[in-house]
């Protein structure tokens, strides 16, 4: 069945390549296509709750449905609820789409979708700065999504009417996962964090995959800084410009030989307590946070 952030992800992906595949010849999925992706998208938001966006339908049912929960491992399973993540992930799609077809029939839609998915990660951040993530661990994955969301959400500029808002949720998430990074340059965190919904440091240090969240959040928040040009926002890319040099020499030295990391620690996670691992995730989140890094320090 569709689901909305892996739809989502689909049309960011497809505008990518139309900005990278610069043959007329080549097939290519085109704006009607997309549409329907979109459509899809904006069905399954949630406009007349909290503005975000579940896994695969609307929120149906209310939170005391839990306590009939009839599993004894699994949380939060009785209805589908807003993720950050999810709606993460639509508002980047449908700001990319906007930005690309502004003439579409689907267009204000997609800015109006947006600008509420933004609200609800605004909404979702707690006093910390951090976001839950619910499907990978934990704080460090919500994090990178959090910040991922809203920084896209300013891309909307004339139509967003709360951008200083937006601006310190970015802030605040970035001060979170700067507060947590280790002494060596990578984040670690257990995936009983999952569970306790409170950071909980890995027992065996920073992890490579984490690492990477971790610095594709900075580089994203960096991006946005340096369009600032007030003292603390200066003053707050600095460190984090300094804490993504340290994050990618951590990157860097962890890479084998061969050029794969080491499978290391439970990165994926989803109802609080199954923990998967998702063995490409070692290769493919290093090399994207650090193709990032490398072309924001050019």
């Amino acid at each position: 069945w569709p689901i909305s952030d892996c739809t989502s992800e689909g049309i960011k992906t497809v505008l990518l390549l139309h900005t990278i595949i610069k043959d007329k010849n080549s097939h290519s999925i085109g704006q009607e296509r997309l549409e329907e992706a979109v459509s899809i998208v904006l069905g399954m938001h949630n406009p007349n709750t909290d503005g975000g966006w579940a896994s695969y339908e609307q929120n149906r049912g209310y939170e005391w449905y839990e306590m009939l929960n009839p599993a004894q491992v699994f949380g939060d399973i009785m209805i589908d609820y807003s993720y950050t993540e999810c709606t993460s992930a639509c508002v980047q799609a449908l700001v990319k789409f906007a930005t690309k077809f502004p003439n579409s029939a689907y267009t204000q839609g997609a800015i109006d979708a947006a600008i509420a998915g933004a609200n609800f990660i605004l909404s979702d951040q707690e006093a910390s700065g951090c976001w839950y993530g619910s499907w990978a661990v934990c704080f460090t994955y919500g994090g990178w999504f959090g910040i991922e969301g809203l920084c896209a959400a300013l891309e909307l500029k004339e139509h967003l009417k709360n951008r200083n808002e937006m601006l310190e949720g970015i802030k605040r998430g970035l001060l979170f996962l700067l507060s947590k990074q280790s002494e060596d340059g990578g984040w670690g965190e257990s995936v009983e964090a999952c569970s306790t919904k409170e950071w909980v440091p890995c027992e065996d240090g920073s992890q490579v995959i984490q690492t990477a969240w971790a610095l594709l959040s900075i580089v994203r928040a960096g991006e946005v800084l340096r369009l600032e040009k007030d003292e603390q926002s200066l003053s707050l890319l600095a460190q984090s410009d300094t804490s993504a040099v340290d994050a990618a020499k951590f990157l860097q030295k962890r890479q084998c030989d061969t050029g794969d990391w080491k499978q290391e620690n439970i990165s994926g996670v989803f109802n609080k307590s199954c923990g998967i691992t998702y063995t490409a995730y070692r290769n493919i989140f290093p090399i994207w946070a650090l193709a990032r890094f490398s072309t924001y320090c050019q």
